[in-house]
């Protein structure tokens, strides 16, 4: 069967958001005092933001690339609600919401300022609001088309729902050894807070509280499940989509 670039649009979505996206996300949020045998630098950075931004810029290119293509098939016009309907009119508004703040990501990561900046709690902030925004956005946008193709392509929701099932659990057990970690680290913590109060350069990742060998362990099992499980489900996905 001939690729058409529907079918491109969809492969570059599911692989920006079910994968890159989703790891990207997760390594920001959970990877930061992790570190790869006794190094906690990769090139010169944390091992946390190079992986981090590894997966973003990987998700920014594929998503300005599938909404390139379904541009050019629908040739420059928007989706018309009166006549591909209500569900894929809104499908088209919620991805053109998630193609604006992928494209206010890569701006803040080009422009973001340094580290230890007083300014940088903005830049923290702002680039974690419209990030997970759009990663939010991106799942409901995701099964409105699922539902719209499903008497064409039946499997591809439970395929996605065992995806959102897995991000669900995930999310949950790295919360669980977050608050393990907290309690853990927190006189030391607080011992360190009143020895300085300059701001932690967390993309160098020196001053980060470490994970123990076990907490360490985990999370690095947990991310690398993550990648398989997802890689797994998206393959699956664009197999049947392809098919």
């Amino acid at each position: 069967m001939t690729f058409t670039l529907l079918q491109a649009h969809a492969l570059a979505m599911i692989l920006a958001w079910m994968v890159f996206g989703s790891t990207g996300i997760l390594f920001a949020r959970y990877g930061r005092s992790l570190r790869l045998g006794n190094r906690r630098q990769l090139l010169g950075k944390a091992v946390w933001f190079q992986i981090h931004r590894f997966f973003l810029s990987l998700n920014s290119l594929l998503t300005l690339l599938g909404f390139f293509l379904i541009l050019v098939r629908a040739g420059g016009q928007w989706v018309n609600p009166h006549i591909f309907g209500v569900r894929l009119f809104v499908h088209s508004i919620i991805g053109g919401i998630i193609v604006c703040c992928t494209i206010i990501q890569i701006w803040l990561a080009l422009y973001r300022c340094h580290p230890q900046s007083r300014f940088r709690f903005m830049f923290d902030w702002s680039h974690r609001i419209v990030g997970l925004s759009a990663f939010a956005l991106s799942i409901p946008n995701i099964f409105i088309v699922i539902m719209l193709f499903s008497p064409i392509y039946p499997n591809l929701l439970p395929i996605y729902s065992c995806w959102t099932g897995w991000i669900v659990i995930v999310v949950i057990i790295f919360e669980k050894l977050q608050y393990q970690q907290r309690v853990a680290v927190l006189p030391v913590t607080n011992q360190e807070n009143n020895n300085t109060n300059q701001r932690p350069d967390t993309e160098l990742g020196l001053n980060t509280i470490v994970n123990s060998r076990r907490h360490n362990q985990i999370k690095l099992l947990l991310f690398l499940s993550h990648i398989i499980i997802s890689s797994i489900l998206s393959i699956l996905f664009i197999v049947f989509i392809c098919k």
